[in-house]
């Protein structure tokens, strides 16, 4: 795994848990994983590129997979076709599976089936083109990875740290009748955490460098 990938669920656990007396450890492990899917789901913070993925010919399902058993494509952001040789081209997303099947040598569109990880080229592919797929997904921790070998990225505690404690604290303090539970402070974190969340999707979108939002236009694509 890449070398950015260096916390493990536990680095964030002994930051929390002298805060929560009585607490089961897996049942504060199963809430943080459940805040750390939350919050990438919601903001595609945590995106890679994968590469070199094989187009089928026809009207087939192509799934994205990063290779890692620690997490799970939540959503496809952009598909490029190409090769190493000529270059790889911006394909435009569709909204749905258009009405006609069209068939080509190659795709200009894809569009997003029901499983957030899997994607169908279109114009459908009349025949297994030497040419391959590059994407930029975005990706969550898988929900059963271990708490103390598996690793997130380091960007957590450089960014995101406050803001998933709050959301991690707000589940904690919500429960019912614990020595830790504490409803409005629990209500206080949880609008914490969603206004977080708000930002960082947001910075997400301008590429976290401030540029303007943009899209590949949908009309008149030629």
């Amino acid at each position: 795994m890449a070398t950015e990938y260096t916390l493990s669920l536990n680095d964030l656990l002994k930051d929390t848990l002298p805060e929560l007396p009585g607490v089961v450890r897996s049942v504060a492990e199963r809430e943080l994983r459940l805040t750390l899917r939350e919050f990438f789901e919601k903001t595609y913070a945590w995106t890679t590129h994968i590469t070199g993925v094989a187009c089928p010919a026809g009207e087939v399902g192509i799934q994205f997979d990063d290779g890692d058993d620690n997490t799970e494509v939540i959503s496809v952001l952009s598909v490029h076709y190409g090769s190493a040789a000529d270059g790889f081209i911006p394909l435009r997303p569709i909204i749905t599976r258009p009405v006609d099947e069209k068939t080509a040598s190659s795709p200009d569109a894809w569009y997003v089936n029901s499983n957030p990880d899997e994607v169908t080229l279109y114009p459908y592919l009349t025949a297994v083109p030497t040419k391959t797929l590059s994407a930029w997904v975005a990706l969550i921790p898988a929900f059963d990875i271990d708490a103390a070998t598996a690793t997130l990225p380091r960007q957590i505690t450089l960014k995101y740290y406050d803001a998933i404690m709050e959301g991690f604290l707000a589940r904690m303090y919500d429960h019912p009748n614990k020595p830790y539970s504490n409803p409005l402070t629990a209500a206080q974190k949880k609008a914490n955490f969603f206004r977080a969340m708000g930002y960082y999707a947001a910075q997400r979108k301008n590429g976290y460098n401030g540029s303007q939002s943009w899209s590949y236009p949908t009309r008149g694509w030629k």
